[in-house]
């Protein structure tokens, strides 16, 4: 299956570094759960200059894997699935964004940095499955994507009253909902 992975909220654990960023600049206690939607002016008050500053700067660092991303990504691969990772990170982050992936060991088959909200306007192949944490990213790759898995956090939560995506909690769930994909098509 050609497997398409988000990389800041999926495979790489942006949140915690942006949080304690936040706290300790500003002097405040902020916690996951208050980071209700996805834009980080919006949230923290803050300009879009002063956000892509702060994004920027922490995209640089060496951001934590989620548990058992690798792990699950190393055995998607050895089951011979095609792992795309497709981000929203900027073009001049390309190299820094390789060199992270080669130090964390993550493996991959193709990468895509993408234009930011523009990531399902992507010429890529055909995917089987998306996951993202972006709410509205899910929604528009629901137009080319069948099964789209939102990685559970509390800026991308819907009622999803149409049904077009499915909640994920963990690797493990990613893992076993892929494995039952695979099942039904054979």
């Amino acid at each position: 299956m050609r497997l398409g992975f988000d990389i800041d909220g999926v495979i790489a654990n942006f949140s915690l570094p942006l949080i304690e960023r936040i706290n300790k600049e500003y002097n405040v206690a902020v916690k996951e759960s208050d980071i209700y939607c996805y834009d980080l002016n919006i949230v923290f008050g803050i300009t879009k200059t002063e956000e892509a500053t702060l994004v920027e700067d922490i995209l640089i660092n060496n951001l934590p894997l989620y548990d058992g991303a690798k792990e699950t990504l190393e055995k998607l691969t050895r089951e011979g699935h095609s792992i795309y990772l497709l981000t929203g990170r900027w073009g001049h982050l390309r190299d820094a964004t390789v060199a992270w992936l080669k130090e964390k060991g993550v493996p991959y088959t193709e990468l895509h940095l993408l234009d930011v909200g523009k990531k399902h306007q992507a010429n890529i192949v055909p995917m089987d499955v998306i996951v993202e944490d972006s709410l509205t990213e899910a929604l528009e790759w629901s137009n080319k994507v069948k099964n789209i898995f939102i990685y559970d956090h509390p800026w991308n939560k819907t009622l999803n009253l149409r049904g077009l995506i499915k909640r994920v909690y963990c690797w493990n769930e990613i893992y076993h909902e892929i494995q039952q994909l695979q099942t039904r098509q054979k």
